[in-house]
């Protein structure tokens, strides 16, 4: 697993092998309202075998700064349940719901790139081992566990985000599907930003 966290990072990483874990993860940032400043990260040619999930972003509900110029490149993705999840609303939920909150301060996220994944979505029933409530922590509403990208971003505060050369099929052979809301996109991601089908559009070519 690869973890780079709340204050300034800058590294690549490359031709690596990971089993198990959490996946290639950036955060969490803006944990408590702080300032995250994350830059220039490039993860390429990376094996993933039985992790929760591919690539990972996730930030605090509340938080504040930026992580920008982040990509992922050429992920091979073998029986994982998220191969792409970026999320700006990120909270504890052993303490509850997640909370209201109408801040524009959220860590906004700027040119992030997934290229050149490839490979299979585990949809069947699983735990994680790390699961310790019910809901389990990783639980997303409303996802059907077919979902090779789930984009859970935060109104005017991700900016080119793009998904591209995405080829993916599921263990059970089911179509597979996304999670995005158009409403929160400024850009083309890749594919069409709806909860529903895969649909690669002009920028994921």
């Amino acid at each position: 697993m690869l973890s780079c966290s709340p204050f300034k990072c800058a590294r690549a990483r490359r031709n690596s092998y990971c089993e198990g874990g959490h996946g290639l993860s950036i955060g969490s940032l803006g944990k408590g309202g702080s300032v995250a400043d994350v830059t220039n990260v490039f993860i390429e040619s990376t094996v993933m075998k039985s992790c929760l999930y591919g690539a990972r972003f996730k930030s605090w509900t509340g938080g504040n700064g930026i992580a920008r110029n982040i990509t992922w490149k050429d992920i091979t993705f073998l029986n994982v349940p998220f191969p792409i999840y970026v999320t700006q609303n990120y909270w504890d939920q052993e303490l509850g719901p997640r909370p209201n909150t109408s801040s524009t301060n959220n860590t906004h996220i700027q040119d992030f790139l997934f290229q050149g994944f490839t490979g299979t979505v585990r949809d069947g029933p699983f735990v994680e081992g790390s699961c310790v409530t019910d809901p389990c922590w990783y639980f997303v509403a409303g996802a059907t566990g077919r979902e090779v990208a789930i984009l859970d971003l935060y109104p005017g505060t991700a900016t080119n985000v793009v998904a591209r050369d995405i080829f993916a099929r599921t263990e059970s052979g089911q179509p597979v599907a996304v999670m995005c809301n158009a409403t929160t996109v400024t850009n083309d991601v890749g594919f069409k930003c709806v909860d529903g089908p895969f649909v690669r559009t002009k920028a994921g070519l």
